[in-house]
């Protein structure tokens, strides 16, 4: 899980399907005697570059029950969680024959401020996230299974979860022409603003959901800053991988960068530069999809390449079944 930072990630298409396995327990004394028409889950796991997902992670669900023009929530805001390799829930839940059932979820289970609106009858349901933060570091997925009527034979829940931010990382290297005549750079600081670090998000079904931005950061309370990073050939993530909002690239967004350069002789001078991201070509951040800003810093100048653009790529490149 090192990448500079610790990122509660999980991978490019996560597809969970919901089994319980013990440790539940009931509120309804009326309840069938076996647990055969149990509402269950259990994860099948892609593997991301940062982490996956196990022992110790948990999700919120939310499960609305209707038939003859009535809805309830059964689940609400209820916590799926991973402990020796089991995943369960407690307040177990039933199938009832004929009913029809709507599920929503979100990663991680622990997000704050987040509600279900709209589970009434007839109603479309959305997850509302309010004042989510991203300096915090925390992957925000979400997925839903609407209109399933229960006729018997009970199967598990499918989840395709939806990474609702963007990735965001800037690699900094030194010319290798330089660098092979015995120079050395050493970042002193380096400050990134002029993007929001909070935000609120409705989420429709199906969609990676709408935000509304807080208020951009600026140059004496940037969105991060970091100190003492020395470069080499083959090039330094500078902040490690951020997760940020998706959102427009505007001329605000800021790099500034106090590099200090010594040569052979021993020789230092320090040198303070200032990029905007929007000139290096990218217009605009997609959710699900990470963004690598490379530059290469010389001894009176820093040229940045054109960013790349990258799926949220799995590492193992496998599926992981989780029972």
């Amino acid at each position: 899980m090192e990448t500079g930072k610790i990122i509660r990630s999980i991978g490019a298409s996560v597809t969970l399907a919901l089994l319980v396995t013990g440790c539940a327990k009931s509120e309804n004394n009326t309840l069938p005697s076996t647990t055969k028409d149990a509402i269950d889950f259990t994860p099948l796991v892609t593997r991301s570059a940062v982490t996956s997902l196990g022992d110790g992670d948990s999700f919120a669900v939310w499960a609305r029950e209707s038939g003859d023009g009535i809805s309830n929530l059964i689940l609400n805001n209820e916590e799926v969680h991973c402990i020796n390799g089991n995943w369960s829930y407690d307040n177990l839940r039933y199938w009832k024959s004929g009913k029809t059932y709507d599920f929503y979820a979100l990663y991680p289970h622990d997000t704050p401020n987040v509600e279900l609106r709209n589970s009434g009858s007839g109603e479309t349901p959305q997850i509302v996230v309010t004042n989510f933060d991203v300096r915090n570091d925390v992957d925000l997925m979400t997925a839903e299974q609407a209109g399933i009527h229960y006729i018997g034979n009970p199967s598990p829940v499918i989840f395709t979860f939806r990474h609702l931010l963007s990735k965001v990382e800037i690699i900094g290297r030194i010319d290798p022409a330089l660098a092979a005549a015995g120079v050395t750079v050493r970042i002193v600081s380096a400050s990134l603003y002029g993007m929001p670090t909070t935000g609120d998000c409705t989420i429709e079904p199906q969609t990676y959901g709408t935000w509304s931005l807080g208020d951009p950061t600026d140059v004496t309370s940037p969105f991060d800053t970091e100190t003492n990073i020395p470069l080499s050939e083959t090039g330094t993530s500078v902040f490690g991988e951020m997760l940020l909002f998706p959102q427009t690239v505007s001329d605000a967004f800021r790099l500034d960068i106090v590099y200090e350069y010594t040569d052979a002789h021993y020789t230092e001078n320090r040198f303070t530069k200032s990029i905007r991201l929007a000139d290096t070509g990218l217009t605009e951040w997609q959710p699900t999809t990470g963004y690598r800003y490379t530059f290469t810093i010389g001894n009176e100048y820093i040229l940045f390449e054109k960013p790349e653009v990258l799926p949220w790529r799995s590492a193992s490149g496998g599926i992981i079944t989780v029972e």
